[in-house]
Parts: C-alpha cells; structure tokens; sequence
C-alpha cells in the first residue's frame, strides 16, 4: 500500500511539473513587451548652419526589426544626407523614414542607440524632434513603446554688448520674424506646453488671483512684444493677448491665452476624455493637455469616423470637419464647451492624406517590411521548433531514465519482499519442525 501511494505521489509531482513547464513556455511566447524610445542630441543649443546629430535610442526591450517616422522642423533644420546614403532611409519633407529588421533572424537584435541622423541649422528658435513608429522582437511580436520628442534651441539670446555691437554695424537678421521664443506666466496650469507655432493657450484660475504675470520672449530681440489683457481679470471669461511684430513691421503673430476666472473649477473642465479615430493611431498618443495631433491615411480614405467624450458629461462637444478627405493636409477641429456655458478649449487633428504616389510607395513599404518579419518568423520559428525538438528529446531521456530508477526502484522492494517472505516462511518451517520434536519428545516419555 506505501509503495502504491508513493507511485502515485511522485507521478502526480511529475504531472505538476511538466504543466507549470507548459504554463511557463506559454507565458514567455505570448506576454507583451514594453519600452520606451527617446530622443537625443550630442548637443541641445545650436547656432544657425551648424550640424547636430540627433540620436533613436530604446530602453527596456531589444529589437529585431523597426520602422521609424522621424518628424523634423523644416523651417529651422535642414536633414544632411550622408554621401554613402543608406538604402533603408527615405525622405518625405519634414518625415524621415528609416527600416531595419535583422538578416540573421533575430539573433543580432539591436538595443541602446539604434539610429543617428544629421542636421543642419537654418533659422534662430525652438525645435521640436518627434519620433513614432513599430517595433518587433525576434519572435515578430510588436512591442508596446512610449515614445519622447527631443527640443533643440537655435541661436541663443544676445547680451548688451553684442546687441550694440550689431545695431552699430547695421546687422540684423531674421528681420521678418515674428514668433516666441519663451512663453511663461506667473501661475501655473497653463495648457499645452508653449510651442512657438501653437498659437491658443488654456488657464484656469480662482477668484483670488487679480493679475497674471506673462514672460514672452521674442526669437528677434529687436522683434516687438505688446501684452494685454492680463491685468485686472474679471469673473468668467478672459483673453489675454500677446502680439509679436518682426523688426521690419512684414509680420505679425497673435498668440492667446484663454483665462476662466472662477471658484467652481469643475463647471468650468473642458478636458476631453477620449479623442480617437476609428482604425488610426493619434500621434502624439491622446493626451487631454495635448491640444495638436496629426494622423496620416491612405489615399483611398473618404471620411474618418472620430469619437470624442468629454470629462464632465454635462459639457458639449462640437466637431467641424469636411464630409470628404482631400489630399493633403485636412484640419479637424473638436471644440469643448465647459458646462459654465463659456469656457471652451479647442483640439486640433491635422489629417494627411496620402497622393496616389505616396500610397504606392507606402504599400511597398509596408509590403517589404511584411517579408521581412514573415522571413525573421519563419527563421525564428524554425530555430523554435529545433529548440522544442531538443527539449523533447531530452524530456523523453529524463521520462526514460526516471522510469529506468523507478523500475530498479520496484525490483528492489519486490526482491525485498520475496526475502522477508521467504525468511518469514523458513522461520515458520523452523518453529514447526521444532514443536514436531517437542511433541515427539513427551510422547517418548
């Protein structure tokens, strides 16, 4: 009986292993990869006609294949093509496009600093690098990445001494220029973060606060800067006005800061809850601090199906938008109306529409990239099921050789039992033949 619960027993540890090895194995194949991918630069402050060198980095995971969209400022940065151009780099205006999947089937995948592009300055003021994309493992599964755009600053301020010395000698460039450089105010919550061709901004403050103090900077510092409406702030609604003029009257830009003045926060949320489009991917991701955002569609796409939900379900949201996509550029404007019936913030969706050249070449793409992965899954797929079949054969070498010690392991508790039976029935035979003789003994007598 203690031999059969024993069987039993190890059976039944061995059946548990093999289904946790199988848990584990299925696990590994299936589970989501994370990481971030970011952007950086051998150096953030610049002068117009020098060169950085912007790097793609990723963090957390290794990759085996990738497609990336670098986004670039083309009024300020001109991308430098080395003279041995690389065949999996590809321009389209101010979007780089750069694919690479490992041709020994992921078993060189990269990590760290993957990419390194050059650029050269062309105009004073803020840039903005952002950097989106797809990335694989070496089993062709997609990771789920962060992405993290990348600022450079052209130029930098003058001091007094320079200014002079260059109104002295008649120096004056960029005379036309009329945007921000800086743009801080004295309470914080303003929304989103100052870009120089983001033109609307969003505060909301309580009724305590009588002024706001705004920081604005010209990228031209000889460029005027007028600031109104940011004193004396009235219950409600307030707009406070930045206006830029170049140097030479050409140009001007407005920039707006919508200010609600109340106790009553929440009357006044105009915050978005979800923002999406049906089958397509905002980039930067939905953010409700984030006010601009930028899609690309194919050159068969009419119309976008767009959902938009706000916060506070008593606020009303209002979509403008064309029936029909044309190509190129379309401008989606969701406007939230606070419940307070008067605060309101507007986000923005620039929708490219790809010309029938450019969806060409971007189903090729794609193509390409699909034999790629289908190549680094069939090699890898392969290399798995040599591995399997390894494993296989060395689980069948242990099953045999646990089955070869539990056999020994029974012969020897069998020729066990046979001794103790067979010394049990000569004791037997013994004690018999001993009380014969007894007997025999007293009937003598």
């Amino acid at each position: 009986m203690e031999l059969k619960n024993i069987n039993k027993k190890f059976l039944l540890l061995l059946i548990l292993f093999l289904f946790l090895i199988d848990i584990g194995s299925s696990y590994k194949t299936y589970a989501n990869t994370t990481g971030n991918v970011y952007l950086e630069s051998n150096k953030d402050i610049t002068d117009i006609n020098e060169e950085i060198e912007i790097s793609v980095n990723i963090d957390n995971f290794n990759t085996a294949a990738y497609t990336l969209y670098l986004y670039f400022d083309d009024d300020k940065f001109e991308f430098i093509k080395e003279n041995k151009e690389k065949s999996n780099i590809n321009v389209d205006n101010n979007r780089i496009i750069c694919v690479w999947y490992d041709e020994q089937g992921g078993n060189n995948p990269r990590s760290g600093s993957i990419e390194t592009f050059k650029f050269k300055a062309k105009e004073n003021g803020l840039a903005t690098f952002n950097i989106n994309g797809e990335f694989y493992t070496e089993k062709g599964q997609e990771v789920e990445v962060a992405f993290k755009e990348k600022q450079i600053q052209i130029g930098k301020e003058e001091t007094t001494l320079e200014k002079q010395a260059r109104e002295e000698i008649g120096q004056d460039e960029n005379v036309s220029d009329s945007k921000l450089q800086n743009l801080r105010l004295s309470t914080e919550g303003m929304v989103p973060e100052f870009n120089n061709n983001t033109y609307d901004y969003y505060l909301t403050v309580k009724n305590d606060i009588k002024d706001v103090e705004v920081l604005a900077t010209a990228e031209n510092n000889n460029a005027q800067v007028e600031i109104t409406g940011n004193e004396n702030l009235q219950n409600g609604l307030n707009l406070i006005k930045v206006l830029v003029t170049s140097p030479d009257k050409s140009n001007s830009n407005t920039y707006l800061i919508n200010v609600t003045k109340t106790d009553d926060l929440e009357s006044a949320n105009t915050n978005l809850e979800t923002l999406a489009i049906e089958n397509y991917l905002l980039y930067p991701d939905f953010d409700n601090t984030v006010t601009n955002y930028n899609v690309e569609v194919g050159n068969n796409t009419e119309q976008i199906n767009l959902l938009a939900i706000p916060e506070d379900e008593n606020a009303t949201v209002e979509i403008n938008k064309n029936d029909t996509l044309k190509e190129g550029n379309n401008t989606i404007k969701v406007t939230v109306t606070a419940r307070n019936g008067f605060t309101k913030k507007e986000y923005n969706i620039n929708i490219y529409k790809r010309n029938s050249e450019e969806e060409t070449k971007y189903q090729e793409e794609q193509k390409n990239n699909q034999e790629k992965l289908n190549q680094i899954y069939e090699m890898q797929k392969t290399s798995n099921e040599q591995e399997q079949s390894k494993e296989n054969q060395e689980e069948i070498k242990k099953n045999e050789e646990e089955g070869k010690k539990e056999r020994n392991r029974m012969v020897y508790f069998m020729v066990l039992i046979a001794i103790v039976l067979i010394l049990a029935s000569v004791s037997i035979l013994f004690e018999k033949r001993k009380n014969a003789e007894n007997k025999e003994k007293i009937m003598k007598k």
